[in-house]
């Protein structure tokens, strides 16, 4: 009887134990396949450029992230950003500092094909990920240790793979989902949003301006990081490789994506600081522009070295910033119509540049043709 009840023992043992041995293989081989598909997909993003600067401390990070208006299955021909967002990071003071810039933005491009006044989406269009880096640094006078640019497919497929994202909506309004024609409809408050939903949310401008939607795209990024960081399943880490696959470039390779997942983002409960600008809306050659304010660029440059530890802080942080009586700033950030416009203190005259004096002359937006909406 002992002898049976020992050998039953033995057994059950044995079974609990080969199954563990079983679920540790099967873990093992999963853990190998995803690494394997992520070094793969890693690998095909990686695209280096020279303008990106190097770390010079171990404490911050600072990342220029695009989104592309294209993809395969539009098919645009010339790839624009559609969305263009600076992210600092310090983990020394735990602050995460987060710019949106309107895509509508006039400004010096720096690129080898032109340098010129030109829409700052166009940066891309002229001369890809470099050029884009360059226009940027040379705007706000700060170093990109890093790009990020992705596709509208990359966005939706991530954000459906994590699950979907809550968002807490600012405001109610029907927006429109990605090339359908149809709508989804957005209530004032916490709402889960799938991939396309959340698009649509980041995408939509005519309920105010491009400086709100870069609010929202903010709430998007922000809403992502949450739930990224509380992934529990690997099954999740698949499908968000895969959802990247040949859907997104970037200057990180392998050993950079490690140390900021693990030296950032990891464990990290960063206070969030959304800059914006002062700025206004005018006409040029029947295109529609976003002139942002030089002292608000200033301003806004000083915020980003501040975050970066590149700057001290001053006076000019002890109080709420005003831009100079010059410009008889109001606020654009509830003009989202001509006729609102008009009515608007920063409406001078018919719409025109109030900036450097003969300084519109734009040059042509070169047309290059893609199959993957990434600059070739």
């Amino acid at each position: 009887m002992k002898h049976a009840r020992f050998r039953k023992k033995r057994t059950l043992l044995l079974s609990i134990t080969l199954l563990f041995g079983l679920l540790l293989i099967s873990t093992l081989v999963y853990l190998c396949i995803l690494y394997a598909k992520a070094e793969k997909v890693w690998n095909k993003a990686y695209h280096p450029v020279s303008s990106t600067d190097k770390v010079k401390t171990p404490d911050t990070m600072t990342f220029l992230i695009m989104g592309l208006d294209n993809n395969a299955s539009r098919n645009l021909g010339s790839s624009r950003t559609d969305a263009m967002m600076l992210v600092s990071l310090n983990k020394r003071t735990q602050k995460m500092t987060l710019c949106s810039i309107p895509r509508d933005s006039f400004v010096q491009i720096q690129s080898d094909d032109y340098t010129g006044m030109q829409r700052i989406e166009s940066a891309y269009t002229y001369g890809g990920p470099k050029s884009a880096v360059n226009t940027v640094k040379k705007l706000f006078n700060i170093p990109i240790n890093h790009y990020v640019v992705f596709n509208f497919d990359s966005f939706m497929h991530v954000i459906d793979a994590l699950g979907g994202i809550d968002v807490d909506v600012p405001k109610t309004f029907d927006g429109p989902l990605f090339d359908t024609g149809k709508k989804v409809h957005f209530e004032k408050g916490q709402q889960h949003l799938n991939g396309e939903e959340a698009l649509a949310f980041s995408r939509e401008r005519k309920i105010d301006n491009d400086i709100m939607r870069g609010f929202r795209q903010q709430l998007v990024l922000e809403a992502v990081k949450e739930k990224a960081t509380n992934i529990n399943s690997v099954t999740k880490y698949l499908k968000i490789i895969e959802s990247l696959e040949d859907q997104i470039q970037m200057d990180l390779d392998k050993s950079q994506i490690k140390t900021v997942i693990q030296d950032f983002l990891i464990g990290k409960d960063y206070e969030i600081e959304q800059l914006t600008f002062d700025w206004r809306a005018f006409s040029n050659s029947g295109h529609s522009m976003v002139e942002l304010y030089q002292d608000s660029i200033d301003h806004v440059a000083h915020q980003l070295r501040v975050s970066l530890g590149i700057e001290e802080k001053d006076d000019r942080d002890k109080k709420k910033f005003q831009t100079n009586g010059k410009y008889k700033f109001k606020s654009d950030y509830t003009t989202s119509t001509p006729e609102s416009e008009k009515n608007a203190d920063t409406f001078t005259g018919n719409g025109v540049y109030i900036g450097t004096e003969g300084n519109t002359k734009t040059g042509d937006l070169p047309n290059r043709k893609t199959t993957t909406g990434f600059y070739d």
